[in-house]
């Protein structure tokens, strides 16, 4: 049986998290205008403050200006983003990506690797094991947090297994469980593009934008959505298959079995066999009918999404991460045409602000969420 907590530790926690919620998503602030911003009264304070310190997750220093006069000094209080670490890990068709990431989720070392995809899971997992145990090796005892997992399909409800990536093939791989025996520290798993939706709200340049959805086009197309702050988990395995919808009428056959699937019509793939080869940029290469093709299919499926659940940015990574802006331009046209006409002008549609590393940031937000901000 887990640890009991008295009500008492419970409240003192919940009011940890606050402050460090505020400091994260605020930065430095006085005591005394972060006690107000939150509603703590100043012996409440002064206990959340203090123990903080004592763990070494804030510091206390001078503010120019901050809570008093113009240009006097006050003491402000501001995470030490070194203190502690997480893991990210993101998975995708064929290549595993890793960093080690402080309290900002700011990558400090990475590592990646290729593999098979017809190899067994386990060793893949095996393989991130040991990676990130590489990545780790000299922090101090007790200065990682844990593992977050950037998974490629939905997750179980409690966070630990991957229960299904259909282009991998793969089905209840319990990245947890093998995890943290390995790594002696706790591990979470996410739906990858769910998790870099986390990340681009919690510490990308967004603006404070909500609803955000993200939306990632390679092998597949991933969609992962922030409502309210919070990533929008539907069901029983936080199901949100945008790549799955029907688009096309006899369509080919997609990986899950049915056929006219977006990710059948607008996939890394796709594009390769419609230009008749590989490229890194599949997207600057395509020619005014192909582009408009692939806009028409991709805001057919972001239309039914927008009109259903109004998202005020949409942010559109994978081979979209480097297209040329006048593909941004065509796909804002073309789903301009098929929203509802109060959200035309609501909702904007951009490439994302994390760059290449945004699935490690993902898994890392998703860990840093679990084991310090959230939970």
């Amino acid at each position: 049986m887990g640890e009991r907590i008295s009500p008492v530790q419970d409240v003192r926690r919940h009011h940890l998290r606050l402050v460090l919620r505020s400091l994260r998503d605020d930065g430095v602030q006085p005591r005394a205008d972060l006690a107000r911003r939150l509603g703590l009264s100043a012996t409440t304070m002064t206990k959340v403050v203090g123990q903080l310190l004592d763990e070494g997750l804030v510091a206390e220093g001078a503010v120019e200006g901050a809570g008093q006069r113009v240009g006097r000094p006050s003491t402000g209080i501001g995470i030490r983003a070194d203190a502690r670490h997480v893991i990210g890990v993101r998975v995708g068709a064929g290549a595993v990506e890793l960093g080690l990431c402080d309290l900002r989720a700011r990558v400090s070392r990475s590592a990646s690797f290729a593999f098979d995809p017809a190899e067994r899971p386990e060793r893949v997992v095996a393989r991130i094991a040991e990676e990130a145990s590489l990545l780790a090796a000299d922090l101090p005892d007790g200065r990682l947090l844990g593992v977050g997992v950037a998974a490629p399909g939905p997750v179980d409800g409690g966070h630990r297994r991957n229960v299904l990536s259909v282009n991998l093939g793969w089905r209840d791989v319990p990245f947890a469980d093998l995890l943290e025996p390995v790594l002696g520290v706790p591990a979470v798993v996410d739906h990858n593009v769910r998790a870099m939706a986390l990340a681009e709200s919690r510490y990308g340049a967004t603006g404070g934008a909500d609803p955000l959805l993200y939306v990632h086009v390679r092998t597949g197309v991933g969609a992962g959505l922030v409502i309210g702050g919070q990533p929008f988990r539907p069901g029983a395995y936080g199901v949100t298959e945008l790549g799955h919808l029907r688009v096309r009428e006899k369509g080919r056959t997609c990986a899950c079995g049915a056929t006219g699937c977006l990710e059948t019509v607008v996939s890394e793939a796709y594009l390769a066999e419609r230009l008749g080869r590989h490229s890194p940029d599949p997207l600057a290469e395509l020619d005014d009918e192909l582009l408009g093709e692939v806009a028409d299919h991709l805001t057919t499926g972001l239309a039914s999404v927008v009109n259903l659940l109004n998202p005020e940015l949409i942010l559109l990574g994978g081979i979209f991460r480097t297209a040329p802006e006048p593909v941004f331009d065509r796909v804002r046209a073309a789903l301009r045409a098929k929203v509802f006409p109060v959200l035309r002008d609501m909702v904007r549609v951009e490439r994302p602000t994390l760059g290449g590393d945004a699935g490690v940031v993902g898994g890392a937000a998703v860990a840093l969420d679990s084991f310090l901000y959230e939970r």
